[in-house]
């Protein structure tokens, strides 16, 4: 949303009269601190998994603790279609990251946009809110004890309240639950052509139309459901931590950044150092858990969080001079899904509401344009194996069509959208003088399963340095090869009846070192894959399930200490990440309840 839009919006709501019109729900008070304090359990990191993890243990009678290092999520969350204004806000940690010359080369200082959450609800305030499990076969692949598809899928439905069941077809009932703390649903009508003309583009292509690509088949063309309930955004924030019941059982300390687990010398976790307030007035406490810790800080702050305990590959906390406590891989293997941002020049919608227009009919009653995420809802999984290029058709040969190895995503940008602030460091202005006339649809062919690997390091052992992120995008060739047969998919869609007749075309962009697209198609698109490499934003892997944790969640050689969000899971699911993340969460406070009698000191 454009600048002057934001303002207006803001102008609006101090008027008064359309801001009463905001539903009552209230997220928790922070509570205040004393140095020493303790509590039966201890939780980091208030996102999709930490905050269902407080939230259950609290509500099984223990005493419990959520430690947030920011605030609360502003307004601007709770509207759907702000979600792009969201990103590189105040509520983004937005981390700096290490290049490795071969990705995101066109990103200012090449650096790879890495976004995390930094409030109540994690990054579930600031997500595009989509709500996809990934393929059966995700879990079943582990190997994994206890961490298969029928071993996960009871904690889907225990967090789901799907409120739209009856728009689903009939085999979908077995998929699904209403009546979860998590309320979803599908977005408000967008109200934009390009919705419709996008899912017809796709079907001449071949691709069938998937009313639920979280029921039997992920494959297909599909308007997916979301974490969205009466046209607001639902965070866990929202689903968890404004009920009655957890507020009056959960205690919770915002703007509070964990600073590492504190370890007796039998190394149990009794408890953790924190740092309250901001930069310019905070103090040191010593907060002390009786029974267990977790750790839901995320990929990044998870690892950041052991490593800073001592807990990690020892040769690099012997470099920092950091007592080793438990010679761990953590940091390893970081994994995420990519794409490279491809853009194509289509006639704008006329019909759309303006913003002014837009955002009254929200504020009076969550309908319109803002309730939505546009065209991003409208989603196609396919294997790009199935792909017949010569018949430009998506084709089932065999029993491996099932399983994705590519998401294609879209995202509608109106005639003026583009700002000259997007960190590309040599393409804005091309992008800008595109979209002066003409509006823009931004593609994303994805890697579902990527091969490269990156990692995380502490930068010092000064806990307020931010870490040393290396994500070590597109390290590996085959990543490019599946983009490049996601661009040709792309390429055959601007070729289908829907998207010609409103003369859409790929906009090919001068990149410095890439050759012309004319002389050399290949190599220009895998010089261009390297240049405007993008982050989903669903890291995972950095404290994995075997290496790291065991299948309880408890991290090894360390007593006391659990593990709960997508640093456990070796392996990116197919799919967006925030529905596994809340799972883990829900996941961990069972194993924990279930063994309540067994946290006395040896």
């Amino acid at each position: 949303m454009l600048p002057w839009a934001i303002l207006l919006l803001n102008i609006m709501l101090a008027g008064g009269s359309l801001a009463q019109e905001l539903p009552d729900y209230v997220l928790p008070l922070s509570v205040p601190l004393q140095d020493s304090d303790s509590f039966d359990y201890i939780v980091v990191g208030a996102g999709a998994a930490g905050a269902p993890a407080a939230a259950r243990l609290a509500l099984s009678g223990a005493s419990v603790l959520l430690v947030e290092a920011g605030g609360d999520p502003n307004l601007n969350t709770r509207i759907p279609g702000m979600y792009s204004t969201l990103l590189g806000s105040a509520l983004d940690w937005q981390y700096p990251t290490v290049t490795n010359n071969v990705s995101c080369l066109s990103h200012s200082d090449k650096q790879c946009r890495f976004s995390r959450g930094k409030c109540l609800g994690g990054s579930t305030s600031i997500n595009f809110m989509m709500y996809v499990r990934g393929n059966h076969r995700d879990y079943d692949e582990l190997g994994i004890e206890g961490w298969a598809w029928k071993d996960l899928k009871p904690y889907f439905l225990k967090y789901e309240g799907l409120q739209d069941l009856d728009k689903l077809p009939y085999n979908s009932l077995s998929y699904h639950n209403t009546s979860g703390t998590m309320k979803i649903g599908f977005f408000a009508d967008s109200e934009n052509s390009w919705h419709s003309r996008t899912i017809k583009g796709y079907r001449y292509l071949n691709f069938p139309f998937n009313y639920d690509v979280n029921a039997k088949s992920q494959i297909g063309i599909s308007q997916v459901i979301g974490y969205v309930n009466e046209g607001e955004r639902m965070s866990t924030a929202r689903g968890y931590l404004t009920r009655d019941d957890v507020k009056s059982a959960l205690k919770v300390t915002k703007n509070t950044y964990c600073t590492g687990v504190i370890l007796d010398k039998h190394n149990n976790a009794i408890g953790i150092k924190a740092v309250v307030g901001d930069e310019k007035q905070n103090r040191t406490l010593q907060l002390y858990a009786r029974k267990e810790i977790v750790l839901s800080a995320g990929a990044i702050g998870t690892p950041q969080i052991l490593m800073l305990s001592g807990i990690g590959p020892a040769s690099h906390l012997n470099d920092l001079g950091i007592p080793v406590r438990a010679d761990l891989p953590v940091g390893d293997s970081l994994t995420d899904h990519v794409f490279p941002q491809i853009y194509a020049s289509v006639n704008p919608d006329t019909s759309m509401s303006s913003q002014s227009e837009a955002m009254e009919r929200w504020l009076y009653n969550r309908t319109g344009p803002l309730a939505s995420i546009g065209i991003t809802a409208v989603t196609a999984f396919l294997n790009t194996r199935c792909y017949d290029v010569s018949q430009r058709k998506l084709i089932y040969n065999s029993p491996d069509c099932e399983i994705p190895t590519m998401q294609l995503a879209n995202l509608y940008l109106d005639v003026g959208l583009i700002q000259s602030n997007l960190g590309f460091n040599n393409i804005a202005q091309q992008l800008i003088a595109e979209n002066k006339n003409k509006s823009l649809i931004l593609l994303g062919p994805l890697v579902l399963r990527p091969f490269s690997r990156g990692n995380i390091r502490l930068a010092s052992s000064d806990p307020l340095q931010k870490p040393s992120i290396f994500p070590n995008y597109l390290s590996d060739e085959r990543d490019v090869d599946e983009m490049l047969c996601g661009i040709t998919i792309v390429e055959h869609l601007m070729q289908t009846p829907e998207f010609k007749v409103q003369n859409a075309s790929i906009v090919h962009l001068k990149l410095p070192d890439c050759p012309e697209y004319e002389d050399d198609r290949e190599g220009y698109w895998r010089c261009y894959c390297r240049h405007l490499t993008t982050s989903l934003l669903h890291a995972v892997g950095t404290a994995r399930l075997g290496p790291v944790v065991d299948p309880q969640q408890r991290v090894h050689g360390v007593k006391r200490l659990r593990v709960a969000d997508l640093s456990v899971l070796p392996e990116v699911p197919r799919g967006n990440t925030a529905a596994v993340a809340i799972a883990i969460g829900e996941r961990v406070a069972d194993f924990i309840i279930k063994d309540t009698d067994k946290y006395l000191f040896d």
